[in-house]
């Protein structure tokens, strides 16, 4: 996961709840993102804005459009309330997210097509905001290098 930054967003052009956005992931690295965020955030929150990025996914097609990524953002249990899962202030495009108390590289590429990737089946029931909305894995907190990532309202709720 990395931090990134919506440089160009607009309505997917082949589906209503869908933006297609242009996320800046740093050094010169710009990757198209489809994201199911339209009746929950609207597009003048998301210009500019600084998201959280999971980046090792293999391309999938979204109604013509390929996605390279995945904006993660928090969401209650009945998904009615989503919102972005915020980096630190003084984050910049690119910053690496880190598991306190973990380190290594990222895992392979994950197959979002598949309906048994190891996103959906192992690791999206482990992400989750705490009862500070800090974004967390395993119960200990996602670390960009300024600090937690967090979620302004959403307490222990999903991430995905």
């Amino acid at each position: 996961m990395r931090v990134g930054k919506i440089i160009q967003i607009e309505k997917h052009p082949d589906a209503d709840s869908l933006y297609k956005e242009q996320i800046d992931l740093g050094n010169g690295e710009v990757r198209t993102v489809v994201s199911g965020l339209v009746k929950f955030i609207p597009i003048e929150q998301l210009e500019n804005r600084l998201v959280l990025v999971l980046c090792n996914l293999k391309p999938s097609t979204m109604r013509k459009v390929k996605s390279e990524a995945m904006v993660i953002c928090a969401s209650n249990d009945d998904h009615t309330q989503v919102e972005i899962v915020d980096p630190p202030a003084g984050s910049q495009p690119g910053d690496r997210i880190t598991v306190e108390g973990e380190e290594g590289e990222p895992d392979a590429p994950i197959n979002l097509s598949d309906k048994k990737n190891a996103f959906t089946t192992a690791l999206q029931p482990l992400l989750k905001t705490n009862a500070d909305g800090v974004a967390c894995f395993k119960d200990k907190p996602l670390l960009a290098p300024k600090g937690n990532l967090k979620s302004s309202t959403l307490k222990n709720a999903h991430l995905g």
